[in-house]
């Protein structure tokens, strides 16, 4: 359809048109009379379509332009693809859509494919209409002499009338333009229209930021002569009335004086949480100076950057700290202490500083571009500003008690104690131990009522167990649906907090109480105006309803960075060109956010849409400059090519939470582009030399860096991507590494280990908890790893602690930092209750409630009766989507009705035949439905017998690619006589074996004979009779059973086909009878390993054994519906030559009977706790002796059912299968593998010497 390549033009209006329903009813009307030559200029029409695509790309954001285009030559409605850059002239677009105008495609076009179509006659032009009833947005444009009336016809209900009023303005101003101004450029002529300003202007009337020119400390000083009985502070060291903390502060502030502390003096604040920080902020405030707060978490030498740049009178620290204070090289305070002791300076006859309101009150220093932090000073007129208004938009008052959450790395912190302190509130000051180990005890005992907390925290706390809480605002980050949901019935006023810390306070709040309500929608401003302009020009004022930079005029900004006139110049505006224009003696400063926002056009609020470009980023809730982290970064890695940092979401991260990572060129090759866009070549892989590097480097960054900043990924590249420019191309670069799993990326870091289950209750909970809260599969979360080598950090950490001692497990945070491995995190805990019998104890509960608390649509919670993770084999099974289709001959009558009801009876019965399988976390679930209505069809063959009929139709479904997230199980009757059918049951793979196969059937038949089937045990009792079976004792018997042992490889190499596929190769002869006391399956199993062992020269021989894996002792095991099968190594040390046939056979079969007690640990848990062997090892090939009869047939009256075949879709296997099936004389024996493996000719010797063997094993006496 575009001439373009690469061509992706984003839809206007913004809704999907399959199925779209709605109607373009809604009319709204428009003269464009500026135009002297329309109606006459050919040119006009060319003119009209351009300035509709300059319209369309200035409310999309998009370069690339599709619209329908109907005039009275053509013979259908004509795609219209244009292509706009800001700096191409208006002369050049209006070639290009003369050139398309001219010459449309002449395909025919569906109207539907058309998210807006525009229609453009001319006087004496024959009338018409189109038919485009499926088009959202009409504009039906006629040219007349002198004018251009427009009509435009819209579906009111997904197109906002307001909006459409705006974009027709937006049209008549651009058109207008265009034709009086041909040689501007397009960026110029995407400026607001008139309508649009006027309408901008008296929103920003409304509302105008008051300056409030008032000093900070005054205004508490103002409470405490109200309130002075009053409490201020209560913390964890102590607690102050508004009198006492007066008094407090007043002492510190006369000592402060006599040291020399005066107006724009810095003192530096170096202290844990306590109330004596907020004394001490008020102390410098009352001498007359200014203060910063130092975060002891932070590297000592970013502290001391911190330090230089506000060069600081002094430091107060805390005792605690007094250390690290000593290594910043200014004079110190230790607080309380010296105070006590007397050592401060003499107060006597010590005046107060005269302050005046534009003076510094505090600097806050956030993430630089040049390696360094940013440091801003903020005056006192900033922070009175706004101050009433921010406190009743969000409910503080002398009534709230709130809570002091955020760390002092962060400007929030400061707001959250001295905007309560002016409102009469209380502050609530936990230790920083209690905020980390029990946020929810530190509420209740300080009995907060007002949180200001980001949702990723909020994700601690659940709302029934919060009495007394009244307002809680979000901040960070927008809150998911879900979690909001859980708050939105609690009764408490639930905000959002929007701003960033150059404008004090905040900027903007939006009420979060209505479900459904838009997380990213915004009120007004609480003091400032809002001016939207465009991202790649702050110069234009863009129209309503269109994208664009948001900045902030008003009395809370920032005086601007201290010694760091570029970025001033950067981030702050001096009267731009269009407030000239509508405010002629306007004297603004004006402050670039770097977040993308619109105005709403019903009420002029903002909706926020997201950062601006690449450089600076959100990390759970903070903003971070990627080049201050790639600044230190880069000498750490001597590379071509400098290292980059940006942010992924692992492909396995369900929450989609973002990662930092470190990007490091090690090669000098750019890495291959597809046509179907996949990167070929651009990862390296990760080796044990960049490892040590990496890790190196990361140690370095933590000492330069907060640890927020630091990513927890490094990964190497053969080179950088790069544009058709030559730039680095951060999109490919995020998209590829979005696609691979947290564990590749954090394979750079850290080589995987084997992996170790856990052995008691107590590390089986931590395993569980810790798969939760990092949103991993069960079996990644090894015992062995490190929690913040998992994905882990400081948040997830804290509800990797409150979930845990939910469950009983008692851990604090400081000891996930300190445990080397979850091993070891396990020992830390205390007063475990463990009086709980093991059957008691659900391994699955907690997986299970997190899924039900984010279930994906459509399931609700009461469609849900149970959900546990697969087992590792069905897990196999289930990631294959594999459905089977098995064939029953009935020879009869058949009650149809009697049938259909049968079917459903045996499914309402069987949990695994209502199952589904679900990704969730990196793991599937079977998630066991309450109820599905089983479809049950009959089928008429036609001229075909009804065998043809079903194998054509399974034949057909094969080639089908199916999901196993819906029901799947499906009975059809295919009928070619009266007393003849054929019975199709289709399952999933991952739903039965072979003997759960003839239960189904027999219990089928006993529904259809009305007979009650009794079902002792279902597969989720036999699922957790599995996992408990994970012991110490079982590891044992494995580990010591496969010592010194190593998988033995196939002999068959692989080769490359076209169409790999699974193809196997059978041979039909007699079952010789086994020795006495010699099972078949132990025959077997040493005539493979002879074969092997021929085949490899070694007598040390592993391969693997699908064993049915039912020795468990569990009522009614045999009768458990399900894949209770599993696959286990088998070891074979000897010789036919080295021993006796006699002794070899009873080993290995004494080898069987050992590990029948622990048949049921999977392959992979085997393989990462018992042995050596590589991450991913896989049997080189396995057996399979199916000892039971395949064939089916019951008889009951005068119907019968006899196994006719079965239809399966096996994909490729990389792993050798020898199957054995055993008839009453003979036995088939078949060797299945991909076509890549196996070829006829070494198939056929492999298998003449198999039997041959299995001959001579038998003869044996």
């Amino acid at each position: 359809m575009s001439h373009f390549t690469d061509f992706h033009p984003a839809s206007f209006p913004g809704l999907s048109l399959n199925g779209y329903q709605g109607s373009a009813k809604d009319r709204f009307d428009l003269v464009i009379d500026d135009c002297n030559n329309a109606g006459r200029d050919p040119a006009t029409v060319n003119a009209l379509a351009v300035a509709w695509g300059i319209v369309l790309t200035t409310f999309t954001n998009s370069t690339d332009v599709l619209f329908g285009l109907v005039r009275p030559s053509y013979s259908d409605v004509q795609p219209c693809t244009l292509r706009f850059q800001p700096e191409d002239s208006v002369t050049t677009a209006l070639n290009q859509g003369k050139d398309i105008i001219n010459a449309p495609d002449k395909t025919p076009q569906s109207t539907g494919k058309f998210h807006n179509i525009l229609v453009i006659q001319k006087d004496g032009e024959e009338s018409f209409e189109p038919k485009v009833d499926t088009c959202p947005l009409q504009l039906h444009c006629r040219i007349q002499p002198g004018a251009i009336v427009i009509q435009a016809i819209f579906d009111g209900e997904n197109l906002v009338p307001e909006l459409l009023r705006i974009i027709l303005f937006q049209l008549r101003h651009v058109y207008t333009s265009i034709i009086h101004n041909p040689e501007t450029a397009i960026a110029d002529v995407q400026g607001s229209s008139p309508e649009s300003i006027e309408k901008i202007l008296q929103w920003n009337a409304e509302t105008p930021p008051q300056r409030v020119e008032r000093l900070a400390h005054h205004l508490i000083e103002e409470r405490c002569r109200e309130q002075p009985l009053a409490p201020a502070i209560s913390a964890w060291d102590g607690t102050l009335t508004f009198g006492e903390l007066d008094e407090e502060a007043s002492k510190i502030a006369a000592r402060l004086v006599a040291s020399g502390v005066g107006p724009d003096q810095f003192v530096g604040l170096l202290m844990e949480k306590s109330m004596w920080t907020t004394v001490a902020i008020f102390a410098v405030l009352k001498a007359g100076g200014c203060f910063y707060l130092l975060d002891a978490s932070q590297p000592a030498k970013r502290l001391a950057v911190m330090c230089r740049k506000a060069q600081p009178r002094l430091v107060l620290a805390s005792a605690k700290h007094e250390a690290l204070a000593e290594k910043l090289d200014v004079p110190i305070w230790v607080l309380p202490r010296d105070l006590e002791t007397g050592e401060l300076p003499a107060t006597e006859s010590q005046q107060l500083a005269t302050v005046h309101p534009h003076n510094i009150m505090y600097a806050g220093f956030t993430s630089g571009s040049t390696g360094e932090p940013k440091g801003f000073a903020m005056d006192h007129t900033a922070f009175a500003s706004g101050l009433t208004n921010y406190a009743q938009q969000l409910s503080l008052s002398p009534q709230s008690r709130v809570l002091q959450y955020a760390s002092y790395a962060f400007i929030v912190s400061l707001t959250d104690q001295l905007a309560p302190l002016t409102q009469g509130a209380c502050i609530c000051v936990p230790s920083e131990q209690q905020l980390q180990n029990d946020l929810l005890g530190a509420i209740r005992h300080h009995e907060a009522n007002w949180l200001k907390l980001t949702p990723s925290v909020l994700r601690l706390l659940d709302p029934g167990e919060i009495s007394g809480l009244k307002t809680l605002v979000m901040v960070g980050e927008p809150m998911a649906a879900t979690e909001l949901a859980k708050w939105q019935h609690s009764g408490v006023n639930l905000l959002s907090l929007y701003g960033m810390s150059e404008n004090s306070k905040g900027c903007s709040y939006g009420s979060r109480n209505e479900p459904g309500c838009d997380v990213r929608q915004f009120k007004r401003p609480i003091c400032a105006t809002p001016w939207v302009v465009s991202p790649h020009d702050p110069d234009i004022l863009m129209p309503i309803g269109a994208e664009g930079e948001l900045l902030l005029e008003g009395p809370c900004l920032s005086r601007g960075y201290m010694d760091n006139p570029e970025q001033n110049r950067m981030t702050f505006l001096h009267d731009p060109a269009w407030l000239k224009q509508v405010r002629p003696n306007s004297n603004s400063r004006l402050l670039r956010t770097g977040d993308l926002v619109k105005y709403n056009p019903q009420d002029g609020t903002l909706h926020l849409l997201g950062r601006k470009g690449t450089g600076l980023v959100k990390i759970r809730g903070q903003r971070i400059e990627l080049a201050e982290i790639e600044h230190h970064l880069c000498p750490q890695f001597n590379t071509h090519e400098p290292a980059v940092v940006d942010v992924v979401v692992p492909s396995d991260d369900t929450a989609q939470n973002p990662l930092l990572v470190a990007f490091v060129p090690i090669g000098n090759q750019q890495p291959t582009l597809q046509r179907d866009g996949v990167i070929e070549g651009l990862f390296a892989s990760p080796t044990e030399d960049f490892r040590q590097k990496a890790r190196n480097a990361l140690s370095k960054l933590h000492q330069a860096l907060p640890s927020f900043m630091v990513p927890p990924a490094i990964v190497a590249t053969v080179a950088l991507p790069q544009t058709a420019t030559g730039k680095l191309n951060r999109r490919v670069l995020r998209e590829e590494a979005s696609k691979l799993s947290r564990k590749d990326l954090l394979a750079y870091i850290s080589h995987n280990s084997v992996h170790q289950d856990p052995t008691t209750a107590q590390e089986t909970l931590l395993q569980t908890v810790c798969s939760q809260v990092l949103n991993l599969p069960l079996a990644t979360v090894g015992m062995q790893a490190n929690f913040f080598d998992l994905g882990g950090n400081s948040i997830t950490a804290r509800e990797l602690v409150t979930n845990c001692r939910q469950s009983g497990l008692y851990i604090a945070v400081a000891d996930i930092f300190r445990a080397s491995s979850l091993l070891r995190l396990a020992e830390c805990h205390q007063n475990v209750d463990t009086s709980v019998p093991d059957e008691a104890y659900d391994p699955f509960k907690v997986v299970r409630d997190e899924f039900l608390a984010n279930l994906p649509a459509p399931l609700t919670v009461d469609q849900i009766e149970d959900a546990f993770p697969t087992l590792e084999e069905q897990h196999t099974l289930a990631s294959t989507h594999m459905l089977d289709y098995h064939l029953y001959e009935l020879k009869g009558h058949v009650d149809l009705l009697q049938l259909h009801r049968a079917c459903q009876a045996v499914v309402d019965k069987h949990t695994i035949l209502r199952s589904i399988f679900i990704p969730f976390r990196e793991d599937i679930l079977q998630v066991v439905l309450r109820r599905i209505d089983v479809p049950f069809t009959v089928h008429p063959s036609g001229d075909q017998s009804a065998e043809s009929w079903a194998k054509s139709f399974c034949e057909a479904e094969l080639q089908k690619n199916y999901h196993a997230d819906e029901p799947r199980v499906e009975f059809k009757l295919v009928q070619d006589a009266p007393d003849h059918f054929i019975l199709i049951i289709r399952l999933l793979h991952a739903q039965y074996d072979a003997i759960s196969l003839q239960k189904l059937v027999s219990d089928l038949w006993a529904q259809y004979d009305n007979q009650e089937a009794h079902i002792e045990s279902d597969f989720s009792a036999y699922a957790r009779a599995c996992f408990r079976q994970r012991t110490p004792e079982a590891y044992e018997f494995w580990g010591n059973l496969l010592q010194d042992s190593q998988v033995t490889p196939v002999p068959f190499p692989t080769v490359p086909v076209v169409g790999e596929k699974n193809v196997g190769f059978v041979r039909e002869m007699s079952l010789p009878t086994p020795p006495a006391g010699i099972t078949m399956a132990t025959v077997i199993k040493v005539a493979w390993a002879t074969v092997l062992q021929e085949w490899t020269g070694s007598s040390d021989v592993v391969f693997g054994q699908l064993t049915t894996a039912r020795s468990l002792l569990l009522p009614g095991i045999n009768e458990v519906l399900g894949p209770c099968i599993n696959t286990i190594p088998v070891r074979v040390q000897g010789t036919l030559k080295s021993e006796t046939p006699h002794e070899l056979l009873h080993a290995v079969q004494s080898q069987h009977a050992e590990s029948i007690g622990f048949e049921t640990i999977g392959w992979n848990d085997i393989l990462g706790n018992c042995t050596k062997w590589p991450s991913g090892t896989k049997p080189g090939s396995a057996v399979l002796f199916q000892n039971y009869n395949k064939s089916v047939r019951t008889e009951f009256g005068q119907l019968s059912c006899q196994k006719s075949t079965q239809f399966f879709n096996l994909p490729p296997e990389d792993i050798v299968w020898l199957l054995v099936f055993p008839t009453s004389t003979t036995a088939l024996f078949e060797i299945d593998a991909s076509n890549s493996i196996l070829r006829k000719n070494e198939v056929d010797v492999l298998l003449d010497r198999f039997c041959e063997v299995l001959g001579e094993v038998c003869s044996t006496k």
